[in-house]
């Protein structure tokens, strides 16, 4: 675990106390141990709420961090998280974090490049990229467009993540209004 708390981490932590550890420990749970992207920290309702997702094919998902002693989190709490959630729109959340480390991908690609890189060091590359800078940024700026199209918030659910003293965390989901078993997909 990282010596210093973040920095964007830090207003967060001192504006809700109740949340402090909780927060901490699942910002480092999700984006460390689980591997999620695009997170990025949201006060809804006097909560602080964790919004990101594992896959860039998963929707965006709320997660609020708690201790598991809590007396304050009730059910008109909920129905105000849900009712801001509910309002918000991808363009009204903050940007995405950096994320606190590199992602297997990354590390993955960053092997790969040294690897030919060394490899090709000894030898003059005769394969030319064919593809012009503006062809290159025609192509990430339609990627963006399609990435954008694709992700989705989930409005309807919000993730408890239980926080006990010896750093343990559960999550628990919490659907918008009652639903069956059979209505709420596995993940």
């Amino acid at each position: 675990m990282p010596k210093t708390i973040p920095s964007f981490l830090l207003p967060f932590l001192e504006r809700n106390p109740l949340q402090a550890g909780p927060l901490l420990t699942t910002t480092y749970d999700l984006t460390l141990s689980v591997g999620w992207i695009d997170t990025r920290l949201l006060e809804i309702g006097g909560w602080v709420v964790l919004i990101g997702h594992k896959n860039e094919s998963d929707p965006l998902r709320a997660v609020l961090p708690i201790p598991i002693h809590t007396t304050s989190l009730k059910p008109s709490s909920l129905k105000t998280i849900f009712n801001q959630l509910s309002s918000l729109s991808l363009e009204n959340l903050p940007q995405p974090f950096e994320p606190l480390a590199p992602s297997l991908d990354d590390l993955r690609d960053e092997i790969t490049k040294s690897t030919l890189t060394k490899e090709e060091g000894s030898q003059e590359v005769s394969n030319v990229d064919t593809e012009t800078p503006t062809s290159q940024a025609e192509k990430g700026e339609r990627e963006g467009e399609i990435q954008e199209d694709q992700v989705k918030l989930d409005k309807e659910t919000i993730y408890t993540s239980i926080v006990t003293p010896d750093s343990t965390v559960v999550y628990y989901k919490i659907s918008k209004g009652i639903k069956k078993p059979a209505d709420i997909p596995d993940e």
